[in-house]
């Protein structure tokens, strides 16, 4: 396969499964959110961060996936989970601004 339609067909899975994951998972993000951290609220942005980071992070893993590249899609996806951990420092810089 060449490495054209290899790319071709990465962004074509990535794209459709990171809509679709963006599309239906704010809700479900929600719901977990509130059962497992009974004394925190997160804010919608905390909430978009997380569904649409997760949501990238499982499409960019399922286009190499696809694809046969099971390395590229390992390190994609610890990549962007890692890339993740922005998230709580964010949280933490705009509530210290808050107060």
């Amino acid at each position: 396969m060449s490495d054209e339609l290899i790319i071709t067909i990465m962004g074509h899975v990535d794209n459709v499964l990171l809509a679709v994951g963006i599309y239906y998972s704010l809700a479900s993000i929600e719901h977990y959110m509130d059962a497992y951290f009974t004394n925190y609220k997160a804010s919608p942005q905390v909430l978009a961060c997380i569904s649409g980071c997760l949501a990238n992070t499982i499409s960019d893993g399922a286009g190499f996936l696809v694809t046969g590249s099971w390395e590229w899609a390992l390190w994609v996806m610890l990549g962007c989970l890692s890339g993740m951990l922005v998230i709580p420092v964010l949280e933490y810089i705009n509530n210290k601004k808050v107060r």
